[in-house]
């Protein structure tokens, strides 16, 4: 949201170190007279949950740690982070609003709660916490959010601009598919085109960039182009219905006018695909 790649603290995968199962089973010393041991056990059996996937057991053992330390920050952040991958974005606000209470220089928290005031379509507020992040460090994933939150609010200079400095640290794949796709959405195809050619030259590259590719090319008038690369991921009726979307968004006046028709800023974290009809947008 990859956020640190934080939420970079995302699942890593199904494969579980068998030394992290047996020191998480282990017993371990209790924690203010309350069984079960203490914080960081349950922040050792939370992580090996969330990175076997099994985020809906990851998340009450989050809760548990917090329970055990309240005035811990790194149970608040595993937290935060997780909700934030399964789409509870209120709740994932409550939890970095806690964390900010506790430390309120914390740039992880700054930054997620940005990503999920974004998701949950506040782009202002979204940009002062991106704003106050910006003030403690600096991330690929902080330069997203700005830029996220500015396409939100129809400012597709300031998007692209904050973008653009991300990307002056690294080539990063969601980057370059957020400017590209916010180079399309304001009708500058040429420069759209390359960025989104670029960003599908990564070997992590997915579905998901490859429509928002097709997305440039049918809006630059290339629909033939825009079919073919369509076809590497769906069928001829929902590559119809892409064209038909495409068609649509093409006819619209502006940048925000097209950035609210696209609806898809609400993505959080740069996992999973759309269908083609959907153009992604990467957190």
């Amino acid at each position: 949201m990859t956020l640190v790649e934080r939420l970079k603290q995302r699942p890593a995968g199904l494969a579980i170190v068998a030394g992290l199962l047996l020191s998480a089973c282990a017993p371990a010393a209790h924690t203010d007279g309350v069984s079960g041991g203490g914080s960081d056990t349950m922040l050792r059996i939370g992580d090996a949950a969330r990175d076997a996937g099994d985020i809906s057991a990851a998340i009450p053992i989050y809760r548990r740690a917090h329970m055990l330390a309240p005035l811990e920050l790194d149970p608040l952040l595993r937290l935060a982070n997780t909700l934030s991958n399964v789409g509870a974005h209120r709740e994932a606000g409550n939890a970095w609003k806690r964390a900010l209470l506790i430390e309120p220089r914390s740039f992880d928290a700054r930054l997620g709660y940005g990503e999920t005031l974004a998701a949950l379509d506040q782009p202002i507020l979204a940009l002062e916490q991106f704003r106050l992040a910006a003030e403690l460090g600096s991330s690929a994933d902080m330069h997203n959010g700005m830029g996220v939150s500015h396409d939100l609010l129809g400012d597709a200079a300031a998007a692209q601009a904050a973008y653009r400095e991300g990307l002056g640290d690294q080539r990063s794949l969601k980057l370059l598919n957020n400017l590209g796709l916010s180079l399309a959405l304001s009708g500058e195809y040429g420069e759209a085109i390359a960025i989104l050619e670029e960003a599908n030259g990564f070997s992590s590259a997915g579905s998901r960039h490859r429509t928002n590719l097709a997305l440039a090319y049918a809006l630059s008038g290339q629909d033939g182009r825009a079919r073919a690369i369509m076809a590497m991921d769906t069928d001829e009726v929902s590559a119809q219905r892409a064209q038909a979307f495409y068609t649509m968004l093409a006819s619209l006046p502006d940048h925000e006018s097209r950035v609210a028709a696209v609806g898809t800023y609400s993505a959080v974290r740069d996992n999973g695909t759309r269908s083609t009809a959907n153009p992604r947008r990467a957190r």
